[in-house]
């Protein structure tokens, strides 16, 4: 079953048949809510509630995972709107990102010590899996979205935005996109044997890159626009499957 775990910008959305269920895990519990999309069973967890009160460093990561693995979900597909630090990746754009490079400190990034788990060590050489990041391309064509095969995912602490000279440090280090939220999402779900990958929005310019400020309106409309191409290419894959 897929799970989506979604970002700003999709929080009123709605499945057919749909009923919130509260599941109980070793780290609280996680309210998700279960329905059918394109005719699939589907389970969905908003990152940050529904009333968006979690922030970046804040979202408990590891109740929403665990969450899916109790409800038998096998993949999920994240969305998360990030900045750009590429042409490619310019505002406006979709991207299905295919490495990270993690600036975050101190957030719990692993089932590790919880007698959970069996203490193991993963292999993150591909973070995001090959195979569903091949389903949402495949998908891209169907629904003829435009959608950059790649990006390097800087993921920083938040919930400030970065300063103008980590921009540029993370333009030195081959990022492409920043975000506040691919990690520890994609390494929890690899120690829990759930297949993971994301679709990014880039909605603004990153700190430095363009002549104007930020404008926070601007990056209000650029989210409402991409999200409606994120929702449809979900939708697609999901029928796909």
């Amino acid at each position: 079953m897929f799970g989506l775990l979604l970002g700003s910008g999709l929080e009123h959305l709605t499945l057919e048949a749909g009923e919130e269920k509260i599941v109980k895990t070793p780290y609280g519990e996680q309210e998700v809510l279960l329905g059918r999309l394109q005719g699939q069973d589907v389970a969905v967890i908003f990152r940050h509630g529904k009333d968006h009160r979690f922030a970046p460093h804040q979202v408990p990561s590891k109740a929403q995972l665990m969450a899916f693995k109790a409800l038998g979900v096998d993949r999920v597909i994240a969305t998360g709107t990030v900045g750009a630090m590429s042409a490619e990746n310019a505002p406006g754009h979709l991207s299905i990102p295919d490495q990270i490079v993690d600036y975050t400190t101190g957030r719990d990034s692993s089932f590790w010590g919880d007698g959970v788990l069996a203490n193991t060590h993963i292999d993150f050489t591909c973070p995001f899996d090959q195979d569903l990041r091949e389903a949402l391309l495949n998908a891209s064509h169907s629904a003829k979205i435009y959608v950059r095969d790649r990006a390097v995912y800087a993921c920083t602490q938040g919930p400030r935005l970065e300063t103008a000279a980590e921009v540029r440090r993370m333009v030195m280090d081959g990022c492409e996109v920043v975000g506040m939220t691919a990690m520890p999402e994609a390494a929890l779900a690899r120690e829990l044997g759930i297949r993971y990958a994301m679709i990014c929005a880039s909605v603004n310019w990153a700190a430095g890159l363009a002549d104007e400020a930020l404008d926070f309106e601007a990056i209000k409309e650029h989210m409402t626009s991409v999200m409606k191409s994120v929702w449809r290419l979900l939708e697609v894959v999901v029928s796909q499957d």
